[in-house]
């Protein structure tokens, strides 16, 4: 299969448009058009479908297109580690946040890495966990933090940090202290998916699962409506943390020993960080060393 006709058909199927993609690329629409055509005579299967508007996939284009960008990204990962070993790390990397963790580190981890690290071209995707398993498995990301990591042998996982969930109120609309299980069970919660998914998780084995009023994907969103007495929620406590020492609002710890989550680093067993990805990945467990010390996390 020709490298430069797999390129050229992924740049077609990303832009949906063989104008655009001949714009981009800077070549002319009859020679993209020819390379696809020798893709799909020598894989016997019609690839994409031309329509009013661009183009559409099909069946075996979808499936060619997947595998395509998985190739196209291993072979920029293997230019981007040979050129950057002799020197400074350099080259693209694909990290992926929870969005819960993302507002924290993503701030000094961009300042750093252009700072110290210049030839790192970064991309970061927001997702949850899940999803981020996932495009780590489909090498859409080479690197990933995650929350509650399940055990799997596709991925290796490395601890990173634990943190408090904490229950949250407007101020004064309820009593200092924690509050039991029983009692949160029983309390209508807005809560994203995200959120709702781990606290679920982290109280099947020990109490009532919490009652959803409202579910909202929008954790500045709950954060407001929690400041403004509109909702009670269940949030990390680094997103809550600067809302309660200003006095917005008040956090409660969850049951008699609280309620934790873990956050880890997630790579892909079957690809190997490029030096570059590493140095993302190191300067991740700094920023968070430096929040844990500065009692971020937990009290």
């Amino acid at each position: 299969m020709d490298f430069r006709a797999l390129h050229y058909f992924a740049k077609i199927a990303e832009l949906g448009s063989i104008t655009r993609a001949a714009q981009h690329l800077n070549v002319a629409q009859p020679a993209l058009s020819r390379h696809v055509r020798q893709l799909e005579d020598e894989l016997g299967a019609q690839l994409l479908i031309r329509e009013s508007r661009g183009i559409r996939l099909t069946d075996q284009g979808r499936e060619l297109f997947d595998h395509a960008m998985t190739i196209l990204r291993d072979v920029q990962r293997a230019k981007d580690e040979v050129r950057g070993s002799a020197g400074s790390p350099g080259g693209n990397v694909v990290l992926g946040l929870v969005p819960t963790i993302c507002p924290l580190i993503a701030p000094d981890l961009v300042s750093i890495l252009r700072r110290d690290f210049p030839r790192i071209d970064l991309t970061i995707n927001e997702s949850y966990s899940q999803p981020l398993m996932d495009w780590l498995d489909e090498g859409r990301l080479d690197l990933a933090v995650v929350t509650e990591p399940p055990p799997t042998r596709r991925a290796t996982i490395d601890h990173l940090i634990v943190e408090e969930m904490m229950f949250v109120t407007a101020r004064g609309a309820r009593k200092p202290g924690a509050i039991s299980l029983e009692e949160l069970g029983k309390t209508p919660l807005i809560m994203s998916r995200g959120i709702r998914s781990i606290v679920d998780n982290l109280l099947g084995h020990k109490g009532p699962l919490v009652t959803i009023m409202l579910e909202l994907n929008s954790i500045e969103t709950i954060r407001l409506m929690a400041r403004q007495g509109v909702a009670t929620t269940i949030l990390p406590r680094s997103i809550v943390r600067d809302d309660a020492k200003r006095g917005d609002i008040t956090m409660h710890s969850i049951g008699p020993d609280g309620l934790f989550r873990r956050l880890a680093t997630a790579n892909s067993r079957t690809r190997r960080l490029s030096r570059s990805a590493q140095t993302v990945k190191d300067t991740i467990i700094q920023i968070v060393g430096k929040f844990d010390e500065a009692k971020i996390f937990r009290s």
